[in-house]
């Protein structure tokens, strides 16, 4: 970058991205309106709940392309078009009378214009932060756990106050306006970037330069390799136990506890005040450890979570399991960035992540969908907790064959190194 162009505050980026997942993230407030909407129109939950499922694939679907304008030319319109198509689809949906016009409204235009949003402002901010890592990750997501911590009390309140379909219209004039609002502080890091005064190690350095030689992949160069699959297969079976609680949290809390309707919102933000904790855990976490080593601790407390899930019939016995996972959830989502750009470089960062990310709409997938036909064919929750749970077992077989590769992959390089 020429001394003549002033390098933006990387903080206010940092703010901007912040915000803009934040109200992304509101996709967790999902669950809240489930029980008004579903006797409102008399849909059942399984077809109400598979608009959470396809809003997450075309969400991901559109980041794959919205990462490819990001790594391409920069992300600022994408804030604007993608803050109009996310508030549009809340808006819209107030006024469905069907489950095919749920899934245009809520699904597909507010799916898409989360896609363009989510991932690219998360890559933006962290391009301009190479020196603080995995606690840049954590804290940039942390804002996705607080926005429905925050929000899913309010929504129940709205709700209650004004009704269902209400609440839907004024939720999506206040998520146009709030990424608009901070839509325009989104630039793009010079390639690169280096903050000012920051300095590596020389040897660290050098042997920065040599792995950043061998680790460059564009997006078809990173579909060739095995460990593509490993880790998008991974995040799958991570993401299902995670997704299954978002989705379904607070009918799941009425269902096995006897809650009402108000205290399982509270549930909600629970949730999602753990995994809060989580994202800024696993950050440091992430940094201490190592990326694999992260992950395993998290796969490992999801499944004590799911099967202590299986049998808890209590309030605060239910409570504590809800928040070993929305804690285990808030970290995953933590490691995944950092790891996709460790393994296949920084150049291609937003358009890889996104197509990675899909593991993640399918976990979304899985998850709620198992809830729901466990619930429906068993009468209780149990069942998919135990399905959860061995998805999440294949996930830590899936980062030992990971692990194993990558132990071949560093002999190799060694051996060109030398």
């Amino acid at each position: 970058m020429s001394k003549s162009k002033k390098v933006p505050n990387r903080w206010f980026i940092f703010t901007s991205a912040w915000i803009i997942i934040f109200l992304v993230a509101s996709i967790a407030i999902f669950s809240v309106f489930s029980e008004p909407m579903t006797k409102l129109h008399g849909w059942s939950s399984a077809d109400y709940n598979l608009a959470y499922s396809l809003y997450t694939l075309i969400f991901a679907i559109v980041a794959i392309f919205a990462g490819m304008i990001t790594d391409r030319y920069g992300v600022k319109w994408l804030m604007y078009i993608g803050g109009l198509f996310f508030g549009l689809g809340w808006f819209l949906t107030a006024s469905v009378t069907t489950i095919p016009m749920l899934y245009v409204t809520f699904s597909l235009i507010a799916g898409s214009g989360a896609g363009m949003m989510y991932n690219s402002a998360l890559v933006t901010a962290m391009r301009w932060f190479p020196d603080k890592g995995g606690k840049i990750s954590g804290l940039l997501l942390s804002s996705a756990a607080i926005g429905p911590f925050i929000l899913s009390p309010i929504a129940a309140m709205i709700i209650e106050r004004f009704g269902v379909l209400v609440s839907f219209r004024i939720l999506g004039i206040v998520f146009f306006i709030g990424v608009w609002a901070v839509g325009w502080l989104m630039y793009t890091a010079p390639a690169n970037f280096r903050p000012k005064g920051w300095k590596l190690p020389s040897e660290k350095e050098q042997s920065q330069k040599k792995k950043a030689a061998i680790i460059n992949l564009n997006w078809k160069e990173m579909l060739a390799t095995p460990l593509f699959y490993l880790l998008f297969l991974t995040l799958v079976a991570a993401s299902t136990a995670g997704t299954m609680m978002v989705s379904s949290a607070s009918v799941i809390a009425q269902d096995q506890v006897g809650l009402t309707a108000t205290v399982g919102a509270v549930i909600v933000s629970i949730s999602t005040l753990s995994n809060f904790v989580g994202r800024l855990a696993f950050g440091v976490i992430y940094d201490k450890f190592g990326s694999y080593i992260a992950l395993l601790i998290n796969l490992v407390m999801t499944i004590a979570a799911l099967l202590l899930l299986t049998m808890a019939t209590s309030l605060v016995y239910f409570t504590i399991c809800i928040i070993i996972l929305g804690f285990a959830f808030g970290g995953l989502l933590v490691v995944f960035p950092p790891l996709t750009s460790q393994s296949f470089g920084q150049k291609n960062f937003g358009m890889n992540y996104a197509i990675v990310f899909l593991g993640y709409s399918g976990g979304a997938f899985v998850g709620p969908r198992i809830a729901s036909y466990f619930k429906e064919t068993t009468g209780s929750f149990t069942t998919a907790y135990i399905a959860a749970a061995i998805l999440t077992a294949i996930g830590i077989g899936l980062v030992g064959l990971v692990l194993f590769l990558n132990k071949k992959k560093e002999k190799k390089q060694q051996a060109i190194i030398a």
